[in-house]
């Protein structure tokens, strides 16, 4: 098994992409998990429900890019998280621009819609749609390895900031293995990590 993980590094030097953080078309899928701590869910159920504790909710996700004309990108993620009773679901859409861009470093923004919708036993679900704005700095710290800082607010009812931090570690001119942390938070603070699967196109 070694000699096989020593092998599949040594031949992604050889076909390692130099230029990861300047890519803006690419579809990722994988795990995600969040910590929503005491009050925190409570927007999301419209006010109907309370986490009087921390709950712990996890899922899967989708996330999605394409490169459509000179610095401009469009941008698509999905996902979707459940405990028992509880679920919280979340779509958006948006189209973005590149306001630097190079080989290592890129600086993008971008605006669009997105959408929550809750579910809990005994409660009808909640959905709510806003609009959202987000900038990033993408920059290539390593070969194979690209670091992806953004911020975004959401004006949802109750106003949401996020901060991501996401880590991808090229295996491959296309494919690379994703781990990212977030923070957000609206009436209280969400913690969020998800590993994953990315493929880059040109």
């Amino acid at each position: 098994m070694k000699k096989l993980l020593l092998t599949l590094l040594l031949s992604s030097n050889v076909y390692a992409s130099n230029d990861i953080a300047d890519n803006f078309s690419h579809i990722g899928f994988g795990y995600k998990a969040t910590n929503y701590s005491s009050d925190a869910m409570t927007p999301y159920f419209g006010d109907k429900y309370n986490n009087a504790e921390g709950k712990d909710l996890a899922g899967l996700y989708l996330d999605a890019s394409a490169n459509i004309a000179g610095d401009v990108f469009i941008e698509g993620y999905a996902d979707f998280s459940t405990r028992l009773s509880s679920d919280v679901d979340s779509w958006s859409a948006g189209v973005g621009y590149v306001l630097k861009r190079s080989p290592t470093l890129s600086v993008p923004v971008s605006c669009g819609v997105i959408n929550y919708t809750a579910q809990r036993q005994h409660l009808t679900s909640f959905n709510e749609t806003a609009g959202y704005c987000k900038v990033g700095v993408k920059s290539q710290i390593a070969r194979k390895w690209m670091v992806d800082l953004s911020y975004q607010y959401e004006a949802v009812e109750e106003n949401k900031n996020t901060i991501g931090l996401k880590n991808v570690f090229q295996l491959g001119s296309s494919f690379g293995l994703v781990a990212g942390l977030e923070y957000a938070n609206r009436t209280d603070s969400e913690f969020s990590y998800n590993l994953g699967v990315q493929f880059s196109f040109e």
